[in-house]
């Protein structure tokens, strides 16, 4: 073996190496076998199947679709299903999605090697989309009958631990004998009573209301809210009878919030996420099609300009402010559309709210559009020492920012209600408005005052 070629080897094994030594980050390993694999297929396998069985599915968790293909097709079956049946149901239901969207067949035959509870708790969770609860929801949780005594409960504990050894232990869950919820308690509180004492008792002493709770096909997006304004860290999820059938921990609500803030600064810059896994080709298409949808706003605005190309030729100096115009406009639309974009995802305003939404931006752009476009005059007087221009100039800057603050606002909210991702398509949009627009309103001014 050649040294530069021996020397990369070494170096991609220390790597994986120092992943493996961090058991508690099966993300920055399946990061770190996803290099391996890029440069050495052969040394990729033979460290994947040398991976702890506790480990290997949620490497395979995290990788891309065409890697996991690849993987499931050299790994023991046998293997791969012991290993998920470490997972948390949640998380087990996840892979066997995956699993299924590259090789259905497998997925079929990988099922019937699991556990039967393992199985019923696959084929109960698949049942719901990933923008409602009942995907994110845990089976695995602790609970107990009313009438338990407290050392009871601490044996339940130790079962739960011991079979459960990767589940978090957070509040348990207090039933009648038909499983319907009745409350909670912080295990902590559990200390203050005596071993015979029983579980109604402790809710007596301690005053316990009944917990908040949702149903399995609440949207996710409402469960974020409310994890955020009730500072949770789980909540219960019941059926229509009220009992008890799952959890959502505040593990997976925190790996939603990320996941949607990625997903939305993608689809502001106009490119995918999913794209970023695919082939070259098919990654540059996705983005091809937005830089086509940008060129054609380009273009119009470029028309609004050569429409008034004998008054720019006459007067040089609105060529040079031509850009601070735009720019101004789209960045004040910009901070609109982004903060209206992000409470749509958190589900804290939609179209009914339209009107509260643009008042409130509207108030924000007025304040900001007369300080920036005073100081933007003065500036323009200094250096052109005109004031015609000047005063141009902070009518055309003021007048833009309250458009474009305006359109930031209103363009997500009628997207969404159209049924359109206003992630992917508002800066389109805003773009349109801000450059056609705010040059239209300066030159306008312009050709009327100046020429």
């Amino acid at each position: 073996m050649k040294p530069k070629i021996r020397k990369h080897h070494e170096r991609i094994e220390n790597e994986l190496n120092g992943s493996l030594n961090t058991a508690d980050s099966p993300v920055k390993l399946a990061k770190s076998l996803k290099k391996i694999y890029t440069h050495d297929v052969g040394l990729f396998f033979s460290k994947l199947a040398k991976l702890p069985t506790g480990m290997l599915a949620e490497v395979l968790l995290e990788f891309p679709n065409e890697l996991l293909k690849d993987s499931i097709g050299r790994l023991p079956q046998h293997r791969i299903a012991a290993s998920i049946e470490k997972l948390e149901s949640d998380d087990t239901t996840d892979l066997m999605q995956k699993i299924d969207i590259v090789d259905t067949e497998y997925a079929k035959r990988l099922l019937m090697l699991l556990h039967p509870q393992d199985r019923r708790d696959v084929e109960e969770l698949s049942k719901y989309s990933s923008d409602q609860a009942g995907a994110y929801m845990e089976r695995e949780f602790l609970a107990a009958t009313i009438d338990e005594t407290v050392s009871q409960v601490k044996e339940r504990i130790r079962k739960f631990r011991k079979e459960e050894p990767v589940s978090p232990i957070i509040k348990l869950f207090v039933v009648d004998d038909e499983g319907i919820l009745i409350g909670s308690v912080h295990f902590s509180d559990l200390i203050l009573f005596e071993p015979e004492d029983t579980l109604r008792y402790v809710m007596d002493k301690l005053r316990r209301r009944r917990p908040l709770t949702i149903r399995p096909s609440l949207p996710i997006e409402e469960v974020v809210r409310l994890f955020e304004d009730y500072d949770l860290n789980i909540i219960a999820v019941v059926n229509k009878e009220n009992k008890l059938i799952g959890r959502i921990v505040y593990d997976d609500i925190y790996d939603m919030i990320r996941q949607m803030d990625t997903e939305q600064a993608y689809s502001l810059a106009g490119v995918d996420d999913e794209a970023e896994e695919e082939s070259l080709i098919a990654a540059a298409k996705k983005r091809l099609l937005w830089l086509f949808v940008n060129l054609g706003t380009i273009l119009a605005a470029s028309a609004v300009i050569d429409f008034y190309d004998q008054a720019i030729a006459s007067y040089v100096a609105l060529a040079v402010l031509l850009p601070v115009v735009a720019a101004l406009g789209g960045n004040a639309g910009m901070q609109a559309l982004t903060v209206t974009i992000r409470r749509i995802a958190l589900g804290e305003i939609d179209y009914s709210n339209a009107k509260t939404v643009l008042r409130r931006e509207s108030l924000i752009v007025l304040g900001n559009g007369f300080i920036i476009g005073a100081a933007t005059g003065i500036v323009t007087y200094i250096w052109f020492d005109n004031l015609i221009l000047s005063t141009i100039v902070v009518a055309a800057i003021f007048l833009n920012l309250l458009l474009a603050g305006s359109a930031g606002a209103l363009i997500p909210l009628a997207l969404k209600k159209v049924g359109i991702d206003p992630a992917i398509a508002s800066s389109i949009f805003l773009t349109t408005t801000s450059d056609v627009f705010g040059f239209f309103i300066f030159l306008s001014l312009a050709q009327l005052f100046l020429t």
